[in-house]
């Protein structure tokens, strides 16, 4: 489907979120005639930035609305599942919260215009902006606080990055489970493996400024992972080290930066052994869309690698590093 075909869905969408956004700056919710639109809008299929049995919600008046979130409530839920990264991100939990019983609560930046198929050269990712995951995290908290029950963090690829740099900048949100599939947690090595030509890399720049002091900023805490780990959290991470994955990312989802150096950083902090997961998908992603049930339950896909306090990476769990051209 084209842009041209899409334009007046994503215009009524975004004067909907406009019409959220002056109610929230106002103090005051959305009024009910306006939510039934929506409702009744996207049943039809005319607001692509919901979804489909999602609600669009703006931001409720709080710090700001750098985070636009979608709901897509369960029948007595078991809590709450959130991911960030927009609606490609989005799509692909919608099942799984569905299957286990969890409200679903979805982050959009408000740069982002990729709320569609057809809508790709609209993307505007967040690259770990601290308005947005301030925002987002506001919007998590209050959602966790009204449905109950447990709080996980689940991404992968790009949302991978997001929802771990999100909970190690808040970990005040405390959530029982942080998932990380095929993703990576430093943004600075992410950078790093790109040719300044590449696209990715010029929305990174465009995005941050792209100096390493603003995307060592925007990258995951580890002091933040390690309040989260002592309080409890459970931390999952997956990645797959299969030549595939290291060519087509230049290393930057499976060399020792991407992963590794962090979670042998965690390990030391806390001075006890952290568990991650290595496979050889040849596929981006597929260690997610291939095994989401399995690794939900806590049955994870290829070996487990254990990084000791000792700072050692273990044997297998990192791809070489690929050389970059300018």
């Amino acid at each position: 489907m084209s842009d041209e075909t899409n334009r007046p869905s994503v215009q009524l969408a975004e004067a909907l979120v406009t019409v959220a956004a002056v109610s929230a700056r106002s103090e005051s919710r959305v009024t009910l005639a306006v939510v039934r639109v929506v409702l009744v809008l996207v049943a039809c299929g005319l607001v692509v930035a919901a979804g489909v049995g999602g609600t669009l919600v703006g931001g409720a008046g709080r710090r700001d609305l750098s985070a636009i979130t979608t709901v897509y409530p369960a029948t007595a839920p078991r809590g709450v599942i959130a991911t960030s990264g927009g609606w490609a991100y989005c799509s692909q939990v919608i099942t799984l919260a569905q299957r286990f019983g969890y409200t679903l609560l979805c982050g959009r930046y408000d740069k982002d215009g990729f709320v569609g198929p057809g809508l790709r050269s609209r993307r505007r990712l967040d690259w770990g902006d601290p308005r947005y995951l301030a925002s987002f995290a506001d919007e998590i908290a209050v959602l966790h606080r009204s449905v109950g029950g447990s709080l996980i963090l689940i991404g992968v690829s790009y949302s991978g990055f997001d929802v771990a740099t999100l909970a190690s900048h808040h970990p005040e949100l405390r959530p029982e489970r942080l998932i990380v599939i095929d993703s990576y947690l430093d943004l600075v090595a992410r950078r790093r493996a790109l040719p300044s030509s590449h696209p990715t890399a010029r929305d990174i720049d465009e995005e941050t400024g792209g100096s390493e002091a603003a995307l060592r900023q925007r990258s995951v805490s580890v002091d933040g992972l390690t309040r989260l780990l002592e309080h409890g959290t459970r931390l999952t991470v997956i990645w797959s080290v299969s030549a595939h994955e290291r060519y087509r990312f230049h290393g930057a989802t499976c060399d020792r930066s991407a992963n590794a150096l962090t979670i042998s950083e965690l390990a030391q902090r806390l001075r006890r052994p952290i568990e991650a997961w290595v496979t050889d998908s040849h596929y981006h992603g597929h260690d997610f869309w291939d095994h989401q049930g399995q690794i939900f339950e806590g049955h994870y896909p290829g070996r487990k690698v254990t990084f000791e306090p000792s700072g050692a990476t273990p044997a297998g769990a990192v791809c070489a590093p690929v050389a970059v051209s300018s």
